[in-house]
């Protein structure tokens, strides 16, 4: 599978600027779980790795490596289990509150929705002291809410049931993984 980073910047693009009208578009072609991985986000969680990467290495008074290398490893396992963890819990949602459930619209939402956490993350990995612009990463949530209106099918009552219950679910995994891996991190280190 070829990697197009000229697709990631265009639909990174476009999902930020105009979420609605990307999910339209994406409710005809939705992406196969090894495009989602391979296509989109991991080059993206290795664009966020090398940042991190290059950010504390040229931070540390010492040059030193070993601390960079691990904090690279610990954004790509945290970025790749957030995938995993979520797409789970969001199909498994889906059922409880009465939709459909479909594995595909769940992998694409979540995928895309972490587009803009992803892209703070590339910023605040070079440059640390930014660290008060992850904020922005909170859009995310509000491209998850419109990718669920236009792709899932609720009871009237439900969808922001359903969305406000898959949100906080996905922000506690993301915080018990990210404080899990910093304090294996320290652990070992």
């Amino acid at each position: 599978m070829k990697v197009s980073f000229l697709n990631i910047i265009n639909s990174s693009k476009q999902i930020i600027l105009n979420p609605k009208l990307f999910w339209i578009e994406k409710k005809e072609d939705l992406k196969s779980q090894s495009k989602l991985l391979l296509g989109y986000l991991l080059p993206l969680i290795i664009v966020v790795a090398v940042a991190k990467f290059l950010g504390e290495f040229l931070r540390s008074s010492d040059f030193y490596m070993e601390t960079a290398l691990l904090k690279m490893l610990r954004v790509i396992v945290l970025f790749l289990l957030q995938y995993f963890i979520s797409v789970f819990f969001t199909n498994k949602l889906i059922k409880t509150f009465g939709g459909e459930k479909n594995i595909d619209i769940s992998r694409n939402i979540v995928v895309f929705s972490l587009t803009p956490f992803l892209l703070v993350s590339i910023v605040t990995g070079l440059f640390p002291f930014l660290y008060v612009i992850e904020i922005l990463g909170l859009y995310s949530f509000y491209i998850f809410w419109i990718g669920i209106k236009e792709l899932l099918i609720f009871p009237e009552n439900k969808q922001l049931k359903f969305t406000i219950l898959t949100v906080v679910v996905n922000f506690i995994i993301f915080s018990f993984l990210s404080i899990s891996l910093s304090k294996l991190m320290n652990f070992f280190y």
